[in-house]
């Protein structure tokens, strides 16, 4: 990085990188405007990606009063902020729900259809948002939908696959590109659902796994009435699925949700007859990928499975109450979180510099792609088709 960016004086490049370094997001946002070199070393995408890689671990919480808090993830889970959802486009009748996060990059639909069906990236510590207007379809919200980034390309992209429409429809819309781009999905996927799982107040449009660049859903197949998992590769843009375990297709009548545990994605099954929840991981023998059962515990009134801890505890909530308990698979042991009141998301979430140097431009406008008066055609995995 010091070899890349011109010196302007004052203190020694390598000393004045770990000062910055070491200074939270908020922070370096203000300081870009000492000079010239700061901005161009702050706004560097080396530099944005070193800072969110020493990143302070976070979890991210929705409670029910309709506000968001920010915790430490460690073992008291700690206060660290309350979250201000100040977005400048934002109206007093707008509703956005959280579809995930990444990087500290907070992705959100605004469910409230006359206001343009809008998406919105929004990076609060550094006060930047980017609003993406989704591409007309029949039913806008039926389908499910992620948001990940590319490492190799240094890229945040969000997908929409439409369902249930036959082919399947996928739109995938790129930050760096700012553009969106229709994608050819296979046939022999067939007619898919996102299935009905435990996210009471929270479509299970929005339950996904980002590993790896990666995105995975459970999703039904339903002329066959069975569920797999669905992945699309952030990398090149390629859909691939991987089928359950016997046992785990047999589960069509149980609840059932994905997240990353253990940096592996996992299935959450909520057996309602029994009264067991179980956590599945994929795993990688060889040249093949398997189900392999990490915990099995009674566990009377579990709800939702919500995020996996970095000391390998699951957060989940309470039914009906929503309260927020923790999970050791260890030691096969629940116990409550009072300190948490009652959530119903909750999400990994660092503070980051993330599209800083996308939105580097400081008299940039609002980008509002307007690509809700285009329709798109599907023809091949990688063409850009927008007709007037």
């Amino acid at each position: 990085m010091a070899e890349t960016i011109k010196k302007d004086g004052g203190l020694p490049e390598d000393l004045l990188i770990t000062i910055l370094m070491a200074l939270p997001a908020k922070c370096l946002v203000r300081f870009r405007s000492v000079s010239k070199y700061w901005n161009s070393l702050i706004t560097s995408a080396e530099f944005i990606s070193i800072h969110l890689a020493q990143a302070k671990p976070l979890l991210l919480f929705h409670h029910h009063n309709q506000s968001y808090s920010l915790r430490l993830d460690n073992e008291s889970l700690d206060m660290w902020s309350n979250l201000e959802f100040e977005l400048p486009s934002k109206r007093e009748d707008d509703d956005f729900q959280i579809i995930g996060t990444c990087n500290g990059v907070i992705c959100l639909l605004n469910s409230r259809q006359d206001h343009g069906h809008s998406i919105i990236l929004w990076n609060p510590s550094i006060g930047k948002s980017l609003n993406l207007v989704l591409p007309r379809l029949s039913d806008p919200f039926r389908g499910i939908f992620g948001f990940g980034f590319n490492r190799q390309s240094n890229d945040y992209k969000f997908v929409r696959v439409a369902t249930p429409h036959y082919p399947v429809g996928c739109q995938v819309y790129s930050v760096k590109e700012r553009s969106w781009k229709a994608i050819d999905v296979s046939p022999a996927l067939g007619y898919m659902n996102p299935i009905p799982s435990v996210l009471w107040g929270r479509s299970s449009s929005y339950n996904y796994a980002f590993l790896n660049g990666v995105l995975h859903w459970l999703v039904d197949r339903e002329e066959f009435g069975s569920r797999f998992v669905l992945s699309f590769d952030l990398r090149n843009d390629s859909f691939g699925k991987m089928m359950l375990s016997p046992y785990l297709a047999s589960k069509l009548d149980e609840w059932m949700a994905i997240l990353v545990s253990d940096n592996s994605v996992s299935l959450f099954l909520n057996d309602l007859d029994t009264k067991y929840i179980e956590i599945w991981a994929l795993k990688k023998y060889d040249a093949m990928k398997l189900w392999a059962r990490k915990l099995r515990i009674k566990a009377v009134g579990i709800g939702l499975a919500m995020v996996c801890r970095k000391n390998g505890e699951i957060l989940m909530t309470r039914y009906p109450s929503d309260e927020v308990v923790s999970c050791d698979p260890q030691r096969k042991e629940i116990h409550d979180l009072q300190n948490l009141g009652l959530s119903d998301y909750a999400d990994c979430y660092v503070e980051s510099l993330a599209l800083l140097d996308e939105l580097k431009e400081e008299n940039e406008k609002e980008n509002v792609e307007t690509a809700h008066s285009a329709t798109f055609a599907i023809s091949s995995p990688n063409a850009l088709i927008r007709q007037a």
